[in-house]
């Protein structure tokens, strides 16, 4: 036993293994698309189970657990992405998003919300990378994972219209950095 265990028992260890197995695939995809390195992502991913499980007799008198957890895996991630940085390594590259592309492309194809504009995915990664924090997490959230709104509400501390919201408004910047409209097939 380590020393948490000896602090935390056995059925808050049930909770937070079932918390984890619940969360965890949406963490590492998200932790993905922002380092673009799957060792990284799973490197910050492990560091913040780890914090997670410390503070778990706290998060769990929290009103939304996965929000704090959440807070504590973007912490994470800003850590892998400083470390880079210190270290001279470069940050991850606009060439490496195929598949961040496709998923908004396709997402925003079927919501008909986003007219495809000329440019290359490259400039759509910008566009995307140029939004604000919340923003940015909505997008990937919503459909780069395709986690339900209420998933992302609880993620984000905040109501599923407030996530609608925070979509639609995204959509229209990308729209509006893409040189599309948006609105027109609505």
């Amino acid at each position: 036993m380590n020393e948490s265990d000896w602090v935390v028992g056995d059925r808050d260890r049930l909770t937070f293994d079932a918390f984890c197995d619940t969360h965890e695939k949406a963490w590492i995809g998200f932790a993905r698309a922002r380092l673009r390195d799957g060792a990284a992502a799973h490197e910050a991913t492990e560091i913040a189970k780890a914090r997670v499980w410390h503070a778990w007799p706290r998060i769990l008198r929290e009103q939304i657990p996965p929000f704090h957890a959440w807070a504590i895996l973007k912490e994470e991630i800003g850590a892998a992405l400083a470390e880079l940085m210190m270290n001279g390594e470069p940050l991850p590259t606009q060439a490496d998003v195929p598949e961040w592309v496709c998923a908004v492309r396709d997402a925003a194809e079927q919501a008909q919300d986003l007219m495809e504009a000329d440019g290359s995915h490259e400039q759509l990664y910008g566009a995307i990378r140029q939004l604000s924090e919340r923003r940015h997490d909505v997008i990937v959230l919503r459909y780069l994972l395709d986690l339900p709104d209420e998933q992302i509400a609880d993620y984000l501390g905040t109501t599923e219209a407030n996530v609608r919201s925070t979509a639609s408004q995204a959509l229209d910047r990308l729209a509006a950095a893409l040189g599309g409209r948006r609105g027109a097939n609505r």
